[in-house]
């Protein structure tokens, strides 16, 4: 069968944001159902930014495109994206995902309890991005795991722990960030008590995954990096605030702190206390890891 995912990131699958621009993070994170379709079908992905393309490895039937022109026929359409992308008239009757009803997006197959998340402001998200994502596309999700890199965890180990700092936030959503004064103190106390630590880079996406993948343990924001963690089997501690923790799974190495009031007023006595807690609990001595290829993060 030949599946057409139509995601560009302009919009999230549970909210929107009143800026303009591209969540990276939702992008990675939408490839989740690359791990169920790749098992038995082409694959055709339209409007990946081209620098998110590269965190998923490649497959001879995942193909990204910037043309509905080389796409031929799909046999299903999983079309992700809150905004008016104008499909061949003949595919609409086969879409999946989101639909424009007047000046609202529904739902087909009809979910409910998605557009009530979408429309009610504040509605506290008790499941995760991947079971909405997967229902919306008519299927169940069964724990499939990011498509992602898999760090491969042998290498050189370490006396001291290396710690990654991730503070910058995308433009969609400035109030997912921590305070960067916080991030400064957060930083003295861990080098006061004898690890190393490492600021978020700048530069290329393969420069700031190999960072990523290098980590002992990174400390994030919810945004990009922390996605990347995950699929990589990277200790991560997320800081989240006006978004739920419950929406990501932690597959065995996420930890995440919420400040239920929905703003990022973590203390950074709370923020050290639990990552030095976190890594006296990681087995196995400091693993330095190793960038490499896997298919499968299971």
């Amino acid at each position: 069968m030949r599946c057409l995912i139509v995601k560009t990131g302009e919009t999230e699958l549970l909210r929107d944001s009143k800026i303009e621009g591209i969540s990276d993070g939702e992008v990675f994170r939408s490839g989740v159902l690359l791990s169920r379709l790749l098992q038995r079908h082409d694959v055709y992905w339209y409007g990946a930014p081209k620098k998110l393309q590269a965190l998923f490895p490649p497959q001879h039937n995942l193909h990204f495109v910037d043309s509905f022109e080389d796409i031929g026929e799909p046999d299903v359409v999983f079309y992700l994206e809150r905004t008016d992308i104008p499909l061949p008239d003949k595919w609409r009757s086969k879409v999946r995902g989101f639909y424009l009803d007047g000046d609202h997006w529904r739902t087909n197959p009809q979910v409910p309890e998605l557009e009530d998340i979408i429309y009610s402001t504040g509605r506290k998200v008790r499941l995760s991005h991947a079971h909405w994502l997967y229902k919306l596309c008519g299927m169940t999700w069964s724990g499939e795991p990011y498509w992602s890199y898999l760090r491969i965890g042998v290498g050189e180990r370490r006396k001291v722990p290396l710690i990654g700092l991730n503070p910058r936030v995308g433009l969609k959503w400035p109030q997912k960030a921590w305070p960067m004064e916080r991030w400064w103190s957060l930083a003295k106390k861990l080098q006061n008590q004898g690890y190393e630590v490492t600021w978020q880079p700048g530069g290329t996406m393969q420069s700031y995954v190999d960072w990523i993948y290098d980590l002992d343990l990174l400390i994030s924001v919810d945004t990009l990096g922390l996605h990347i963690a995950l699929g990589g089997g990277v200790p991560v501690i997320g800081l989240f605030g006006p978004t739920y923790p419950t929406e990501i799974p932690r597959w065995g190495v996420g930890l995440w702190l919420w400040e239920r009031s929905g703003k990022m007023a973590h203390s950074v006595d709370r923020v050290f206390n639990v990552a030095r807690n976190y890594l006296g609990a990681i087995r196995g001595g400091y693993i330095k890891g190793q960038y490499d290829i896997s298919l499968s993060n299971k």
